[in-house]
């Protein structure tokens, strides 16, 4: 696979003239892959959020370079391109929204990327039907479910064409049923149409279909790998103030009791299929 973003000794100050300033990110190097699923994890102020706004240059490094499929966010000739490619969804789908009417809201974007009226048209009916929301292209978006306001963000960020999706806490706000949507939709799109999903998170259940989950501490990458890698190492995580998911440290809750089961379970199915493993050797 090819390189979608990169990052390159990347650090970021918010208050970067200030005499003794803190760095919410601390020389970062990682690149992500096009068409992977890949979360971020962290504790509060451990510098997801802020890596997010990084990769469509909403920030620009204090140091280092951020490359969008070769484009350097520290150049301002390249910030078109680069917001093009890569769309964006926050935690309060409400700050996203611009129209009262659902179509309008999402033709937005593209009517002021000057695309013609019959692409623009194309895009929303697209953009709808991926999110599963065509019926309520006329309905009030403000008047929704958290779920829904979301799922017409996604559309939103849709309608642009991007490459990469990145999801800053857009789940946050939402209940369980809420949540379960917008993953499904996210989940869909990654794997139908390949576009390539960076979803910053602090439910740990919605990473166990990620290709890889990135844990930040303190503006540095502490761990990465994939769900089993950064799962499977159980009492390490709580030093990163992480909880592994609840299959998990049911696994490593149950092979401390003497069980011969595997402490990288990560999904239901693992679970099932290791319980009934055990029970068929009795």
């Amino acid at each position: 696979m090819s390189t979608a973003i990169g990052l390159y000794g990347v650090s970021f100050a918010y208050d970067l003239e200030e005499e003794g300033c803190q760095f919410a990110l601390k020389d970062v190097t990682l690149e992500i892959e096009q068409g992977s699923f890949v979360a971020v994890v962290g504790h509060n102020g451990s510098g997801k959020s802020t890596f997010a706004r990084l990769l469509n240059g909403l920030l620009i490094p204090s140091a280092g370079r951020v490359k969008v499929f070769g484009f350097d966010t520290c150049d301002e000739d390249s910030i078109y391109e680069i917001r093009r490619r890569v769309g964006m969804v926050f935690q309060n789908p409400d700050n996203q929204m611009v129209a009262s009417v659902v179509e309008d809201d999402i033709a937005f974007g593209p009517e002021n990327l000057g695309v013609e009226r019959e692409e623009i048209i194309r895009r929303v009916d697209s953009a709808l039907a991926s999110v599963g929301m065509s019926e309520y292209r006329k309905s009030t978006p403000f008047r929704m479910s958290g779920g829904q306001k979301q799922r017409i963000a996604i559309a939103g960020a849709l309608a642009l064409c991007p490459e990469v999706l990145v999801l800053d806490e857009s789940t946050a706000m939402l209940d369980p049923k809420g949540r379960a949507e917008v993953m499904s939709v996210v989940r869909r799109l990654n794997k139908e149409r390949g576009i390539t999903v960076i979803h910053i998170t602090h439910y740990m259940e919605e990473t166990l279909d990620c290709d890889r989950v990135i844990v930040m501490d303190g503006g540095r990458v502490a761990v990465d790998g994939t769900p089993s890698q950064v799962f499977g190492r159980g009492e390490e995580l709580k030093k990163y103030k992480i909880s592994p998911p609840y299959v998990t440290w049911l696994a490593c809750a149950l092979a401390d009791a003497g069980l011969d089961i595997d402490r990288t379970v990560y999904t239901r199915e693992d679970m099932e299929e290791s319980l009934c493993r055990l029970l068929s050797k009795d």
